[in-house]
């Protein structure tokens, strides 16, 4: 809504608010009472309208002896005195209210009373007779009718009765107004001509000008000037009411302010601000200006102008933060074409653009939105192609900006990336983006959306990249910059060891995607390092990154086939730095002093043609390496991984980059490795030895994140194999491990698990053993890195397909619950839209619980994010008829209150049907107890439980839990643990969770039948609580997730959520 439309809601409410208290019995004394201590008593206006017009020396009479007001703080007392005459205070307080705004209006411009009425409105206030929140709005409104009313040209200032206020109160209407030029005043000074220039009554007669009981002046008997200088005197007039107006409103304000006001309030009050100070300059039509004289702004402009200031910056105080100060730089505010000659304002308008430049600084490192898409948010194509899934449409993506080409046409996507010059502002643009990414390293998933493969390395008959706009010099020239930073960083001292890991594996990925052109790479760095004004490359960080990648294929082939392989290799190794200061018992400064010699190695093992370039020191140095792992190495002696010192830690990394094979099969011993050794104890007798598996402790992340990364990916593999295809039940050390692994790398390491095993070996998932473990890994340790990749919907759906298959099969338990709980927290994650299903059509599924946590997610993420594409509606509909398709559940009014109106609408017309639960309860409960009777009871026979799997209807079997549940009375011991649990492992893991809504069902409806009979409301709690420990706590029978979500989905029951807290 702007601002006018805003102003007019108001106005015409305001307006039906002042009607409506009109004529309510009160209003007379009130504006009796208050015309009391005004000076303007309703009998003596009436005395005065009857005389005759006096002259000047009978008004200095007459003033003397006139009645003076009370002292202001007897009002209280008699305005207290007068609210005890009347029952219903709301509208008293609401009459009053009016009467306020009204005398407001008419009194602003006489400062005593303008005085008083902010006295009497604090005084209301300090008894907590005023409400700011509709006082204001309505005060306000009144206000710009008032001011609309004065500017309405020659029909604008009115003279009306006496009487009028002391009969009604109320503003007169517009039709009341007459012409200005009848109204002439002898005194200047006074306040009079205030009041008349907006329509309100006159003061007194005594202090009215002569002409104002006159007849109306025709305009013929005035001369065209006298018509030029009582229109002038009128603009004066004018200006003069609206400026003791809103000054007046905003000493109001101010008052208001210092109390907590509500949001719309704080709103409506700024906008009002707002439009006054960008509108401060408005002149009255029809004025002759042609004297050429200069109009500059008054004392009265200036003052209300300053009150205006004072409140907007109280409203925008940050410690208050009663409106944002972004609405003031959205406002429009320092754009005003007429800026007055004032300090306050101009430092206003400074304090905007100040904080305008501070967001154009800020933005700058989150300009991405420029040329690529932000890093957390999907843009779905608005035309969704019907063969496409719904996950792959939301990883398509617009190129948010286009360019148009020589022939006019729009350029998208790799075409758009070519066209933008190196040195033009969209090339830095796009280097701050990249440079951006690069710190803030954002998911794999965000890079390959947006980058180029390198043309060197691009097939011919691959067709235009559509959504990549980052091309690969851009890439180059980013990663070279910010190499040079982590040099200034390393050689100022500071220990940034850790940016150089996270911005190596983010290289390893760039370089083995092949969107950088390694040769020109290695160009482009050795001319930036040699043109630096100063030796920055004074450590061996460069050869270490260089010997990161030196495996990669594309470098591989670079060095190996390349023209200009021997000149690459030259640069390569003068990027060498010996470092004589280095710490000869600090892990990371042996892994620097001996990376050359590793990266000499290695080219030597690659092409014969380039051995004479590499330094002989450094092969010789090469030897050390040899001598200390053959050391370490001889006999069986193991290496003690959580025993090693700083040294063999160095030592063992600069291993990893020149004997990967030989340092992960030492790996892969120790963490296969179960020991046995002799358990201490003073118990134990002399001759006797007890004897205790050993468990391998895992690899510490100090440790791993030394390895090359060429032995990461020789360790993950191997690992996968030992964890997933061996027959040996792995370690608790290498799970760890490994997930460690896949941690400390998330660019280079990561995998979809699902995927990635089945491409190794089709039947592996089919084994219970290993979904267990891939579910247990993803559950407890990389759902985070799933979720930092993007993947969490991918993963949702492999996992669906695994429930789906289960929810109906006998047994399998923990895996239904590990794969079941799995979906609910990565549901739970998402932020954006997502089909139940990945191909967006069929039959859903999702089990109850995950239904029920999808619109609850939907709701969260409606509510507090909005629908950010039209295309999501596209889909939304048929989603929900999906999931209500399938799901047996009603969402209670109390839930359904606080979902946004899209779902309640589409939920609020199901039918509940725990009414016909309780119904088909009450009928089977015979049976049911009979059947429980003779499983459950103590004495029962193990051999009953496949009786009765094999005899007893469905029907029957969903009201198992609830059976055993009535039979326990609040004593668990009465029932036969052992047989109910082996009859919940033989039946399928949904009928399970359909057990638990029906008891949960039946268990509310056994409380309040219980109440019915008078027992007390604790003692059923608390054997209803005893009860559940048995099921949930004591034997583990039954799911505590989705017990409590069972008895929280009956929010609308007063019992469901006090056992939940219980």
């Amino acid at each position: 809504m702007d601002q006018t439309q805003r102003s007019g809601a108001a106005t015409t409410a305001a307006t039906v608010s002042s009607r409506t208290y009109q004529f309510h019995p009160a209003r007379a004394a009130i504006v009796e009472l208050f015309n009391l201590y005004l000076g303007r008593s309703g009998r003596q206006k009436s005395d005065d309208s009857l005389r005759e017009p006096p002259n000047k020396t009978q008004k200095r009479i007459l003033a003397l002896n006139r009645e003076l007001p009370p002292r202001n703080e007897q009002f209280l007392l008699d305005f207290e005195q007068l609210q005890s005459q009347f029952t219903d205070q709301d509208q008293l307080r609401a009459v009053t209210e009016s009467v306020l705004i009204s005398l407001v209006v008419q009194c602003c411009g006489h400062a005593p009373r303008a005085d008083f009425l902010l006295f009497a409105l604090r005084s209301l206030c300090n008894i907590g007779y005023i409400n700011w929140d509709t006082f204001l709005p309505s005060l306000l409104s009144s206000v710009s009718s008032a001011e609309m009313s004065v500017s309405q040209g020659p029909q604008a200032v009115s003279a009306v009765p006496s009487t009028s206020l002391s009969q009604s109160g109320v503003l007169p209407s517009t039709s009341a107004i007459t012409n200005p030029s009848n109204f002439q005043s002898s005194n200047p000074t006074s306040p009079l001509p205030s009041i008349h220039a907006i329509g309100s009554p006159a003061q007194s007669t005594i202090e009215a000008s002569p002409c104002s009981a006159m007849s109306p002046v025709k305009s013929s008997d005035v001369s065209s000037n006298s018509q030029l200088s009582t229109s002038r005197v009128n603009s004066s007039i004018k200006d003069n009411v609206i400026s003791s107006l809103r000054q007046l409103c905003c000493k109001i304000i101010l008052t208001g302010l210092e109390f907590n006001l509500k949001p719309f309030t704080h709103s409506e009050i700024f906008y009002h601000m707002l439009n006054w100070l960008v509108n401060w300059d408005q002149r009255q039509q029809g004025i002759d200006e042609s004297d050429g004289k200069s109009w500059r702004p008054d004392k009265a402009l200036i003052e209300w102008l300053h009150s205006c200031l004072d409140v907007i910056w109280l409203l925008v105080e940050e410690d208050k933060c009663r409106v944002p100060f972004y609405e003031l730089l959205r406002s429009g505010l320092q754009l005003i074409e007429n800026i007055p000659d004032d300090e306050a304002l101009f430092t206003l308008i400074l304090e905007i653009h100040r904080r305008r430049d501070m967001m154009a600084m800020h933005m700058q490192m989150l300009d991405q939105h420029l040329h690529c898409p932000t890093f957390g948010t999907h843009r779905i194509l608005s035309q969704t192609t019907p063969n496409i899934s719904v996950e792959a449409v939301a990883n398509l993506r617009y190129s948010p900006i286009t360019y148009p080409s020589v022939l006019g046409e729009p350029l998208h996507g790799e075409d758009l990336a070519t066209s933008i010059h190196k040195g033009s502002l969209d090339w830095e643009r796009a280097l701050r983006c990249i440079r951006h990414a690069i710190r803030t390293t954002p998911s794999p998933d965000w890079w390959k959306r947006v980058l180029l493969v390198a043309p060197c390395y691009r097939n011919p008959a691959q067709g235009p990249t559509p959504g990549a706009v980052f091309s690969s010099d851009m890439i180059c020239e980013a990663t070279i910059d910010r190499i040079v930073e982590l040099l200034k960083l390393t050689n100022s001292e500071v220990n940034c060891w850790q940016e150089w890991l996270v911005f190596s594996d983010i290289f390893f990925f760039l370089m083995k995607s092949g969107c950088i052109d390694f040769v020109d790479f290695v160009d482009k760095l050795v001319l930036r390092l040699t043109e630096s004004e100063h030796q920055i490359l004074r450590t061996n960080h460069v050869t270490w990154l260089l010997a990161q990648i030196i495996r990669v294929e594309l470098v591989m082939s670079a060095l190996n086939s390349d023209a200009r392989k021997v000149e690459t290799t030259r640069k390569i190794l003068s990027f060498h730095r010996e470092d004589r200061n280095s710490d000869p018992n600090n892990p990371q400064s042996i892994l620097l002093d001996f990376i050359s010699s590793c990266q000499n190695l290695r080219i030597w093992s690659l092409n014969t043609s380039t051995r004479e370039y590499l330094n002989n020191e450094q092969l010789q140095k090469g030897k050390q390496i040899d001598e200390w792992w053959r050391q370490v190495s001889k006999g069986d002696r193991m290496m003690e991984y959580m025993n090693m010192d700083d040294r063999s830690i160095g030592m063992f990394w600069v291993v990893s980059y020149t004997m990967a094979q030989p340092a992960c099969e030492t790996v892969m011993n120790w963490l296969s490795s179960a020991r046995v050794a002799e358990l201490p104890g003073s118990n134990i007798q002399p001759n006797e030895r007890a004897m205790v598996m050993q468990e391998v402790n895992p690899l510490p992340i100090s440790l791993l994140s030394g390895f090359s990364m060429n032995l990461c990916l020789k360790l993950a593999y191997q690992m996968e194999d030992s964890l997933f295809v061996g027959q040996v039940v792995p370690s608790i050390a290498m799970v760890e491990t490994y997930t460690r692994l896949l941690l400390i790398a998330p660019h280079s390491l990561f995998r979809l698990h699902f995927t990635h095993l089945s491409q190794r070996n089709p039947s592996l998932l089919s084994k219970p053993g290993v979904t267990l473990l891939v579910l247990e890994i993803l559950n407890y340790r990389l759902l985070p890195l799933y979720r930092y990749q993007g993947k969490s919907k991918a993963l949702m759906y492999d996992v669906t397909k695994i429930i789906s298959t289960l929810k109906v099969k006998r047994g399998d338990h923990r895996v239904y619950r590990l794969a079941e709980n799995l979906c609910i927290n990565l549901i739970l994650s998402l932020r954006d839209f997502f089909s139940v299903k990945r191909e967006g059509k069929g039959p859903n599924e999702f089990t109850e619980t995950l239904n029920r946590i999808t619109i609850i997610t939907l709701a969260i993420t409606i509510k507090t994010r909005g629908i950010a594409d039209a295309d999501h509606l596209l889909y939304l509909q048929t989603m929900l008829e999906q999931i209500m398709g399938t799901s047996q559940h009603t969402w209670s009014e109390k839930t359904l209150r606080y979902f946004p109106s899209l779902l309640r609408d589409a939920l609020i017309g199901r039918m509940d049907k725990r009414g016909l639960v309780i119904q088909a309860w009450q009928q089977a409960e015979t049976t049911v107890i009979n059947q429980c009777t003779q499983l459950l009871s103590p004495s029962a026979e193990p051999n009953y439980v496949m009786t009765y799997l094999s005899h007893s209807f469905p029907q029957h079997r969903q009201y198992l839990c609830a059976g055993a549940w009535i039979l326990m009375q609040g004593h668990p011991e009465n029932i036969n643990s052992a047989n109910l649990a082996r009859v919940l492992r033989e039946i399928s893991p949904e009928e399970v969770t359909a057990n638990i809504y029906t008891m949960v069902d039946v268990l509310l409806h056994h409380i309040h039948v219980e109440l019915q009979h008078g027992h007390v409301l604790q003692d059923i709690i608390l054997k209803t609580c005893a009860n559940l420990a048995f099921f949930a706590w004591t034997h583990e029978l039954l799911p505590l997730d989705i017990l409590f979500l069972a008895l929280n989905d009956r929010d609308d029951d007063p019992h469901a959520l006090r056992i939940v807290v219980s």
